[in-house]
C-alpha cells in the first residue's frame, strides 16, 4: 500500500506537457462550428485517459449546461472562470472572463486537460484573438455551398492578416447542391482536414487528433473522410 501511494505521489508530481487548444471558427453565423466542437469534444472525452474541456463564449441561456448545475472555478482566483458538467462533458463558460485574463485561464486549462476545444462562434473580438493566439490549430467550419466557402475564404484571409493562418484547416459540412471537397479547398485556400456531416467523420477526426496528441510533436494536416 505504501509503495502504491508513493507511485501515485510521484505521478502527481510529474509536470505534464501542456495540452493543445483547437479553435473552431464559423464561416458565417449559420455554420455549425459550435455543434461540431461539442460533438468532437464528447467523442474525445470517451477516449480512455483523455480529459477534455470545451470552452465556449455563447450567451448563458443558450449554453450546453443545465442552469441548475453548480459551477466550480477552474482555478481558485480567476474571476469569471467557471466550469460546468454538461452530461459528462466539462464546459468552460469563458464569456465573462476579462480578455486580459483569458490567456492565463487557457494556460491553466492546458495543464489540467489533455485537449481543449474552443468554440469562438459568439466570442468578442478580444476573446477571439486571445484564444486564437493560444491555439495549436484553428478549424474553420463551413457548409459546402459556394457562398459559405467564400466566407470561409474571407475568414482565412482575416487570419492571414494577423499571422494566424499557417496552422488553419477546413472542416466541411456537406449540404445538397454543395461543391466537391477538391473545389472547397480551391475556393477557400484551406487544406481539408475532415468532413463533419456524419458521426463517423467526427469519430475519425477525433482519432486523428488523439494520434497527433499521442505520437506527434508537430501538427500535421491530412484529409479525414
Amino acid at each position: 500500500m505504501r509503495r502504491e501511494l508513493k507511485v501515485r505521489e510521484d505521478l502527481a508530481s510529474v509536470e505534464l506537457p501542456a495540452g493543445p487548444i483547437y479553435s473552431f471558427v464559423p464561416a458565417h453565423g449559420g455554420s455549425r462550428a459550435g455543434a461540431v466542437a461539442e460533438q468532437l469534444s464528447r467523442t474525445l472525452s470517451e477516449v480512455p485517459g483523455f480529459s477534455v474541456l470545451l470552452a465556449g463564449f455563447a450567451a448563458r441561456e443558450y449554453s450546453l449546461w443545465n442552469p441548475a448545475d453548480s459551477p466550480r472555478r477552474l482555478d481558485g482566483h480567476t474571476w469569471g472562470a467557471f466550469v460546468f458538467d454538461s452530461h459528462g462533458l466539462e464546459v468552460l463558460d469563458a464569456r465573462e472572463i476579462y480578455p486580459r485574463q483569458l490567456r492565463r485561464v487557457l494556460e491553466f486549462a492546458q495543464q489540467k486537460y489533455r485537449i481543449v476545444c474552443a468554440d469562438i462562434t459568439e466570442a468578442k473580438e478580444s476573446h477571439s484573438l486571445e484564444t486564437l493566439r493560444a491555439s495549436e490549430c484553428t478549424f474553420i467550419v463551413s457548409h459546402s455551398d459556394r457562398a459559405s466557402l467564400e466566407m470561409a475564404r474571407e475568414k482565412r484571409q482575416w487570419l492571414a492578416s494577423i499571422d494566424m493562418a499557417e496552422e488553419c484547416g477546413l472542416l466541411l459540412d456537406r449540404v445538397p447542391g454543395g461543391v466537391s471537397s477538391e473545389e472547397a479547398e480551391d475556393i477557400t485556400g484551406l487544406p481539408l482536414c475532415s468532413l463533419v456531416d456524419r458521426p463517423e467523420y467526427i469519430q475519425r477526426l477525433a482519432g486523428w487528433l488523439v494520434a497527433e496528441e499521442t505520437f506527434s510533436s508537430e501538427p500535421a494536416y491530412a484529409v479525414v473522410n
